[in-house]
């Protein structure tokens, strides 16, 4: 057997300083595209919220028409209604929706509850016909329990955090609260319906 040189030996592996500098770069990227990551799939969770909101809206809208009611009736009638996943709680002060719209149903497995505020609009596309709010909350199935996403009946006007009638802001940064979350469509930055669209 031939005796391996001590320069040979010299030449493998890495050295600390090699090691230390790869580690970095990965600490870099992982800083980078965590925070990304986490944002991309809190926001794809909150499409739920578009689509089922959208019935809601779409449902109480087809029952004002069929009915042949006054905006302020409507008003009365839907105002703190909320739609909650079966076996869910009902928030504070509200109605189940059901009651009235009984072909609204959300699964168990449902990421939000939705909460629906209603006012007679003064302005915008809904002027003198009932304009909707709704703020859907995230239940303990949600990526954030407690998260809030709101929803209009209009899409916002160049309002900071709403995508269309969508504003789910507060909810990607992980909020539970509606705090930082600005007016936009028929919605208070509270998630309260009011009368003019901004």
């Amino acid at each position: 057997m031939k005796a391996r040189s001590r320069g040979a030996a010299a030449d493998e592996g890495f050295t600390l300083i090699e090691l230390m500098i790869v580690v970095t770069i990965i600490g870099i990227l992982a800083a980078v595209a965590i925070p990304r990551y986490i944002a991309y799939v809190r926001t794809s969770q909150t499409a739920e919220v578009g689509n089922v909101a959208g019935q809601i809206v779409t449902a109480m809208q087809s029952y004002e028409d069929g009915q042949s009611m006054a905006p302020s009736a409507v008003q009365a009638l839907f105002n703190n209604t909320a739609l909650i996943p079966l076996n869910g709680t009902l928030p504070s002060g509200t109605t189940n929706i059901t009651s009235i719209l009984p072909q609204l149903n959300l699964p168990q497995t449902a990421t939000f509850t939705y909460t629906v505020s209603a006012i007679v609009a003064t302005g915008g596309p809904s002027n003198t016909d009932v304009a909707y709010c709704i703020l859907a909350t995230g239940t303990a199935n949600a990526g954030i329990p407690g998260g809030i996403v709101l929803y209009s009946s209009a899409p916002a006007l160049n309002s900071t955090g709403w995508s269309g009638r969508v504003n789910n802001k507060a909810y990607v940064t992980g909020a539970t609260t509606t705090t930082g979350l600005v007016a936009g469509g028929y919605c208070t930055a509270a998630g309260a319906a009011q009368a003019t669209q901004s």
